[in-house]
């Protein structure tokens, strides 16, 4: 008889967890793209999306409690998931959702995810003592050099609905999800050193957007009103529950994933929302492609597929 998925390799079920988790990022991104085109509210959109996350991750909680479960971690993992956290959620993913209505897709994911893995790679050596080889330098280099092509393709991208901006304005784009892709790559450190340990990944999956919800409530409040939160558009609303049913699944499968994997292997895996981004920007956006956008691309899914995949040796300590 075939091996059952529980006796498969905890290398294999973190691919199928990191490939499932991209996929659903990536609808998760193609949703909060059309709402940068239906002129959303970021603070806004966010806030809805991580609510329906939270709400999601909550009753599963609260079902693990009714049957006398542990549920939340100790103290110490639990502050130290709510500082990142909200650095997340109130800094970073606003960063991107702004930074998305100017770059699009093909432009910010391989932007946000070469970020991420030159990050990513440095915290995993210095935080967690995980190996950056040779090979995995050589990629990282290749990524930096990516991430300047898809500076000067970004000037050349334009969508329907999309109003032309100044370079300065791209630049600043750039930068700032360059910030929060090492914003994220610092959460995925903490997530996999939470998880090994002590944390459960549904109290995971409820605490980060847990913090976008308390963090961007009174802000939303501030800047719309009662009234224009309450007027909010349909159309908006259901992309705004796409995107956090999105979230939660690509959330949850990202955080099973670390917790059988390094963290470069699994931004590698879940970065193939590289290629689906470039495709979904070009086909469902008509986001303009040219010659820099397509050569960073490429680069970027070259370095990606040129760090080092770990030794099977490395991701035994996984609990199930």
């Amino acid at each position: 008889m075939p091996p059952s998925i529980s006796e498969k390799s905890p290398a294999f079920i973190a691919t199928l967890c990191c490939l499932l988790s991209a996929f659903a990022y990536t609808g998760m991104n193609a949703c909060m793209r059309q709402l940068t085109l239906l002129n959303a509210d970021p603070f806004w959109a966010i806030c809805c999306r991580e609510a329906v996350t939270t709400s999601l991750a909550g009753l599963w909680l609260v079902y693990r409690r009714s049957l006398g479960l542990p549920t939340l971690p100790p103290r110490p993992t639990l502050i130290r998931i709510l500082l990142i956290a909200v650095l997340v959620e109130v800094v970073a993913n606003v960063c991107q959702q702004w930074s998305l209505g100017v770059l699009g897709l093909a432009v910010l994911v391989p932007t946000v995810f070469g970020s991420m893995i030159i990050s990513g790679a440095v915290l995993g050596r210095v935080w967690l003592g995980e190996r950056v080889s040779l090979r995995t330098t050589f990629a990282i280099v290749v990524l930096i050099g990516s991430l300047s092509l898809l500076s000067l393709g970004a000037q050349g991208v334009a969508s329907p609905g999309s109003e032309a901006v100044r370079p300065a304005t791209i630049l600043l784009a750039i930068g700032l999800i360059c910030f929060a892709g090492v914003v994220f790559a610092t959460m995925t450190a903490v997530i996999r050193h939470s998880v090994t340990g002590p944390a459960l990944p549904a109290a995971v999956a409820f605490l980060v957007p847990l913090m976008g919800v308390v963090g961007l409530g009174p802000i939303c409040i501030a800047r719309l009103g009662a009234v224009g939160l309450w007027n909010t558009p349909p159309d908006q609303l259901l992309f705004m529950a796409v995107a956090g049913v999105c979230n939660l699944i690509g959330f949850v499968a990202l955080i099973h994933g670390l917790q059988r994997t390094t963290v470069v292997h699994a931004n590698v895996l879940n970065a193939s929302q590289v290629a689906m981004a470039a495709i979904a920007g070009v086909f469902l956006f008509q986001e303009s492609p040219n010659p820099s956008l397509v050569i960073g691309v490429v680069l970027s899914i070259a370095g990606i597929l040129g760090v080092d995949r770990p030794v099977e040796a490395r991701d035994e300590i996984v609990p199930p």
